[in-house]
């Protein structure tokens, strides 16, 4: 193999190592970071767009509330994996962090993305979609890695408080900044991305 070739190869390889490391597609939710307030995002109770302090623009959400989001995805991302991510925080003055607000993210598999006729294939939930925040005003990293079950057309996310019900909204409120859904050929490709992840 002559100079020419050789360097030709090696670049080739790199770019398919570097491909096999990233693997990722891109954020399949809309608007996921607040920067058009809520739409495409349904709300249940009260939520708003705000700025969080130091990152810009996130979701607050207080009392029970959440707001969720479906997306539509192909037969053929059967067998991939789909990670559903994003970062939260608590702030609830009155409370000791034995009893701060419990904020999480959950999610379904779902045969369609047409509300009357969808049906739940698989709740998303457990691993680190519940991960506990230490104390008040801390971000922590809330993530899950599913795969896609047969018969998925759409992937719902939830963000979810966490707050009690009868929890006044100026006392309970729950932060959520990046929250995304994203797809990856192999399980390792999705730990890789979610350790990365900031």
């Amino acid at each position: 193999m002559n100079t020419m070739s050789f360097r030709v190869a090696s670049l080739w390889c790199a770019l398919l190592l570097a491909g096999s490391a990233s693997g990722q597609s891109s954020n399949l939710l809309k608007n996921p970071n607040s920067e058009e307030d809520l739409q495409f995002w349904r709300v249940m109770g009260n939520a708003s767009a705000t700025d969080c302090l130091g990152f810009g623009k996130c979701f607050s959400i207080s009392q029970d509330g959440f707001i969720f989001q479906d997306v539509n995805v192909s037969e053929d991302v059967t067998g991939e994996f789909a990670v559903l991510i994003g970062f939260t925080s608590a702030e609830e003055p009155n409370a000791d962090n034995k009893h701060l607000a419990r904020p999480y993210l959950f999610g379904y598999f779902m045969n369609s993305a047409d509300l009357p006729k969808a049906k739940i294939l698989a709740n998303l939930t457990g691993q680190e979609m519940a991960a506990k925040i230490a104390a008040g005003g801390d971000w922590v990293k809330q993530y899950g890695i599913f795969k896609v079950v047969p018969g998925t057309l759409s992937i719902r996310i939830f963000l979810r408080s966490g707050c009690a019900k009868t929890d006044p909204s100026v006392i309970c409120t729950s932060q959520f900044r990046r929250p995304g859904i994203f797809l990856f050929k192999s399980e390792e490709q999705a730990r890789i991305f979610v350790d990365s992840y900031q």
